[in-house]
């Protein structure tokens, strides 16, 4: 597997599946495409990574297109519609992965009326009719991102809160605690060891609230049970 990039973001199709909340072989397949019983597609975005036989890594960016490209999904929008806005997307914004760029989070009502003109989805014109695709799909999307010139930068995780964080500058992007830089994972391994919330804030000099919102993240994408 090709090696982590500073700056970037790293995350394996598995790591990145559970924070949009989706199905590993799903992801695979829209980021390689697939041969299956004589059918063939293509992928829908090339990943920041080049992609090997051994597996395949996640950037930043491409996490945040699988985002968006999900909730479309969880939709039923229908793939073809939805490769027809990515390269309609494409040739607007000028960037292989257009959901995830300043441009698209400035003007993406705008862009996806346009992206999406002439199509003729049933979940389209019915969403059409209830106040739009783009406010009841994709804008919920692009809450809780911190955007910069190159695109996406940042994502917080805990929607309204600023103490999760994705951020591929620290720690190749996974989640962290803001304040502190340390893991998700890791915070729930040291309640664990120490065995009480309040052990372990004591311990390592983390408030306990933070330990509460890494623990709710973790839960939140199933990599621990709730209490």
């Amino acid at each position: 597997m090709e090696i982590a990039e500073f700056g970037i973001g790293a995350y394996t199709a598995l790591e990145a599946a559970r924070m949009v909340g989706m199905s590993p072989a799903t992801l695979r397949r829209w980021l390689v495409g697939y041969v299956h019983d004589g059918r063939s597609e293509e992928a829908l975005w090339h990943p920041q990574y080049t992609h090997h036989e051994e597996g395949i890594l996640l950037g930043f960016r491409d996490l945040i297109e699988a985002r968006i490209v999900n909730a479309l999904r969880e939709k039923r929008i229908g793939l073809p519609t939805i490769r027809k806005c990515i390269e309609r997307a494409r040739k607007i914004v000028g960037d292989e992965r257009p959901f995830s760029t300043q441009q698209f989070k400035t003007d993406g009502k705008t862009i996806f009326l346009e992206i999406t003109r002439n199509l003729d989805e049933p979940v389209f014109i019915d969403l059409r009719k209830s106040q739009g695709v783009f406010k009841r799909v994709v804008e919920p999307s692009l809450q809780d991102l911190d955007f910069g010139p190159t695109g996406a930068e940042r994502w917080w995780l805990l929607h309204g809160k600023k103490t999760v964080v994705a951020d591929p500058t620290r720690s190749f992007g996974q989640p962290i605690l803001a304040d502190y830089g340390i893991s998700t994972a890791r915070v729930i391994e040291i309640v664990e060891a120490e065995g009480s919330v309040d052990r372990a804030a004591k311990i390592y000099e983390i408030k306990p609230r933070l330990i509460r919102d890494a623990i709710a993240y973790e839960v939140s994408i199933g990599n621990r049970k709730a209490a």
